[in-house]
């Protein structure tokens, strides 16, 4: 497990089996946990939470949402090509905010790597973006650039991305910038 600050920290992505980084934000009544990963390392560190759990998810790639049949949670928050998916939870279109010692808002994001990806900004320091960051040789434009208009409007210091093991935890500018020259 690695921190963040003294209210965030992490289970590192692995590669066997695939998974991605799994984040826990600690209000005073719940653990919120974005992302639940696909490994046993993640499933048993969110299955020891005594808190109330609510889990946001930010897109239905397995190695984001593998663990979500194993577990038991108070609230789900996913997009809705997610909860196709997933089949139960509550799907976000506006924005939701929560205060809870932390302040959250859960936002739906275009992503040209997968349809109905959702973000969590916390405390307007850390935007949690899953894999917006990762896009395929032949993204849609259009949606990339509906991506970047979003991302420019989040009153945010850093986007924090999965599968880095390294720096995960980028400055807004700096990510917006790597990401426009990317979809030039």
């Amino acid at each position: 497990m690695k921190l963040i600050n003294d209210y965030i920290k992490y289970i590192p992505a692995s590669n066997d089996p695939l998974s991605a980084d799994v984040f826990f934000i600690e209000g005073d009544k719940c653990t919120y946990i974005f992302d639940v990963g696909n490994n046993e390392q993640s499933l048993a560190e969110i299955s020891k939470i005594d808190k109330d759990k609510v889990i946001i998810l930010s897109h239905f790639h397995r190695d984001h949402i593998g663990n979500i049949e194993k577990l038991s949670y108070k609230e789900l928050y996913l997009g809705s090509t997610t909860y196709e998916k997933v089949g139960q939870g509550s799907v976000v279109r506006d924005s939701v905010t929560i205060n809870d010692g932390v302040r959250i808002d859960i936002m739906h994001c275009p992503s040209p790597h997968a349809k109905g990806s959702l973000i969590a900004t916390v405390n307007n320091e850390y935007t949690f973006i899953g894999d917006l960051y990762y896009t395929k040789p032949d993204f849609d434009k259009n949606l990339a650039h509906m991506m970047l208009l979003a991302l420019e409007k989040i009153d945010t210091k850093y986007f924090v991305i999965s599968h880095e093991p390294k720096d995960n935890i980028i400055e807004k500018q700096g990510l917006l910038y790597k990401l426009i020259e990317y979809f030039k």
